[in-house]
C-alpha cells in the first residue's frame, strides 16, 4: 500500500491552528475523497525553530490516488481547507512512499 506523506513547516504559533484545520477540514475532505488517514505528528514547538508537521495518508494504488485527487478538486471543502493551511504554511513537501518487503504490515 502506498502512502502520501505531507511534511509541512509552520511557525510555532501556527501549530495549533494548522492542526485544527487538518483535523476539522482536511481529514473529512480527504477521507470522503477516498484516502485513508494514517497519522499526524509534529516536532516540538518549544525549540525556537519552525515546527514540522507530518501527515500520512494511505491508498491502494496510483489509479485510486487519481480518483482521490479528482474527488478532492470537485469538493468545495477542499478549497476552504487548502486556503486555510496555505496561509499558515512556510514550506513543505509531498512525497509518495512504498512499503519495503521487511516492513511490518
Amino acid at each position: 500500500m502506498p502512502y502520501v506523506v505531507d511534511t509541512i513547516a509552520v511557525e510555532p504559533g501556527s501549530v495549533a491552528p494548522y492542526l485544527a484545520a487538518v483535523e476539522q477540514l482536511g481529514v473529512p475532505v480527504m477521507t470522503d475523497a477516498g484516502a485513508s488517514f494514517v497519522s499526524c505528528a509534529s516536532t516540538a514547538a518549544d525549540l525556537g525553530e519552525d515546527v514540522e508537521i507530518q501527515i500520512v495518508w494511505a491508498f491502494e494504488d496510483h489509479a485510486q490516488w487519481n480518483v482521490i485527487r479528482k474527488n478532492m478538486v470537485l469538493d468545495p471543502r477542499w478549497y476552504a481547507y487548502s486556503a486555510q493551511v496555505a496561509a499558515l504554511r512556510k514550506s513543505g513537501t509531498r512525497r509518495f512512499y512504498y512499503r519495503v518487503g521487511f516492513s511490518a504490515p
